[in-house]
């Protein structure tokens, strides 16, 4: 069992079950004695309903998906062209395949036994077009593994911003400038040796910061983690302890309906008793007179 693996598993469930299958790898992992596995697994978060919805179509139509993300990849190559005729042809097709990817994911809900509200589909449409513009989230929906709706607020493909290829080949794509030299070095070649001390020690000390910040990150995220397990936990018994709650209250609610009935069918059987204890007085008298006339 490997991160890969579980998170593929989990992030192909239905959100009611995903907690608790989480918690249970996430358990065995600890007992097997991959610690780090554990904490990785309980830091999984369970998905909206847009982002299982989405998970869901990427499973089940892989055909859809690599259109939309082949189109992304034309939108890329078009925009490094600065090609807006191309641009805008392909935004066309865009609005046009996202749609129709939307209506395929709002199927795949339903044929799930889920429909999506208005507000829903919204947010998927948003992320299918977020996907398209960042190559990360783009990643993310390849593998199916989304949490929640996402949201493209930069410049790229989705936007059809023009970015012009380099101007020359001297230099290669994405390599920074080089920094001006220090103007006192170059000329003297010589760097003051107290100067260095000092750089050194600063950078030491930077470091020692560095890594005591490193493990207060750690421990911090293993808080969060262990927080976020008993919150989910406690959300669990919560939804329960509530389901027995309503169970409890129908079976009070039945119980009174019973006590009711028994009263009234008790206070039927007292009136049959008076009744007959009434008959029984009666026979007696008539039995007490026939008696003293003979």
């Amino acid at each position: 069992m490997n991160i890969d693996e579980v998170t593929d598993e989990l992030y192909g469930l239905a959100p009611s079950d995903f907690v608790g299958r989480r918690n249970r790898l996430a358990t065995a992992a600890k007992g097997d004695g991959n610690r780090d596995l554990a904490r990785q697994i309980a830091a999984l978060r369970r998905p909206t309903q847009v982002g299982w919805a989405i998970n869901q179509w990427v499973r089940t139509d892989p055909d859809g998906v690599a259109a939309l993300l082949d189109l992304a990849a034309e939108l890329l190559a078009a925009q490094r062209r600065s090609s807006a005729d191309r641009l805008r042809a392909l935004a066309a097709q865009r609005q046009e395949l996202v749609a129709d990817c939307v209506e395929s994911v709002r199927r795949t809900a339903d044929a799930n036994g889920v429909g999506l509200s208005d507000n829903a589909i919204r947010d998927v449409g948003q992320t299918l077009r977020a996907a398209v513009a960042d190559d990360e989230i783009a990643d993310v929906l390849r593998r199916g593994r989304l949490v929640t709706a996402a949201e493209y607020s930069g410049f790229g493909p989705a936007g059809v911003f023009l970015v012009p290829e380099p101007a020359g080949d001297d230099q290669a794509e994405g390599e920074p400038d080089a920094e001006p030299e220090d103007s006192s070095a170059s000329s003297t070649g010589i760097v003051d040796s107290e100067r260095l001390d000092r750089a050194r020690a600063a950078l030491a000390d930077a470091e020692a910061a560095e890594r005591d910040a490193e493990g207060t990150v750690r421990k911090r995220d293993g808080d969060v983690v262990d927080a976020r397990q008993r919150a989910d936990e406690l959300t669990e018994d919560l939804e329960r302890l509530r389901a027995e709650l309503e169970q409890r209250d129908a079976e009070v609610r039945f119980a009174r309906r019973q006590v009711e009935t028994a009263e009234e069918q008790r206070r039927g059987a007292a009136d049959d008793l008076d009744d007959a204890r009434r008959r029984v007085d009666r026979a007696r008298t008539a039995l007490t007179r026939l008696e003293r006339q003979n």
